[in-house]
């Protein structure tokens, strides 16, 4: 008997100790860009099959809003669901938060990688950043996770040894489970403040106003493409875009500011 509680003990041991998982990360690239990122706990065998994804993303109540990018995994497309704090407080939520559940719709990515790599999944905008308040992942442990019946959980469907696919999921990466909206640059805060954008939508003609000189005003498509650029920083010409949802980025010597505006 002591020996098949010995050989038991070390036959979990072995388990924990060859465990392969992926955790998943929030980083900042720059302004109001994030990504989030994969981190493997293992080197990889050979190519592994990356299948399907997904996660949640808490945000401040309010007018902020995610949209992502597809220029990452090959440009393999993201879906995003949104639900707002009213609705979250029927699945155990306090009113504070809205949640951005982002999934990777099923297909096949194929690559190698190494332990600790970071893994980049999907790239996204913040638009009318929160200047307080923070951007976190939904722990599938918690109580709006758990009464949702796993809609909301953070997932990693990969094949990862050529045999079947499986979720190989292993929670959130140390120090890159949230981001302090805080932590911007107050310049940017009071830029971004000092920045009103109308009408939206807007059709035609979109006019900008701010308190701080403007120096160059860009546009950006839902994929990151820019699509116009101007030193005109008091009115753009836009009905020759198609409809659509696009970001206006308006430079000045104090920081930048990201509207997200619309286009009918």
């Amino acid at each position: 008997m002591k020996n098949y509680y010995i050989s038991f003990f070390l036959g979990l041991l072995s388990f924990g100790v060859f465990a392969q998982n992926y955790e998943f990360g929030i980083v900042h690239v720059s302004d109001y860009s994030f990504k989030v990122v994969a981190i493997p706990d293992f080197d990889s065998t050979g190519d592994t099959d990356v299948s399907d994804a997904g996660f949640t993303i808490m945000m401040p109540a309010g007018n902020a809003d995610i949209t992502y990018r597809t220029d990452l995994l090959g440009g393999r497309s993201w879906g995003n669901s949104v639900l707002n704090a009213a609705i979250l407080e029927n699945y155990g939520g306090d009113g504070t938060e809205d949640a951005f559940f982002i999934n990777l719709l099923s297909g096949q990515t194929i690559f190698s990688h190494t332990m600790n790599q970071q893994i980049d999944l999907v790239r996204f905008e913040v638009s009318n950043m929160p200047v307080t308040g923070q951007m976190r992942f939904l722990l599938n442990s918690e109580p709006i996770a758990i009464n949702a019946l796993g809609v909301l959980d953070s997932f990693y469907n990969s094949n990862i040894d050529a045999t079947t696919k499986q979720d190989y999921f292993g929670g959130i990466a140390s120090g890159l489970g949230s981001f302090d909206f805080a932590t911007l640059s107050t310049e940017d805060n009071i830029f971004l403040n000092s920045v009103s954008v109308f009408p939206n939508p807007a059709s035609e003609f979109i006019y900008i106003r701010s308190s701080i000189e403007i120096e160059q005003i860009k546009m950006f498509d839902v994929l990151g493409k820019q699509v116009l650029t101007s030193l005109e920083t008091e009115q753009l010409k836009v009905d020759h875009l198609q409809s659509g949802i696009y970001f206006l980025k308006v430079f000045g010597n104090n920081g930048s500011a990201t509207k997200k505006i619309v286009i009918k």
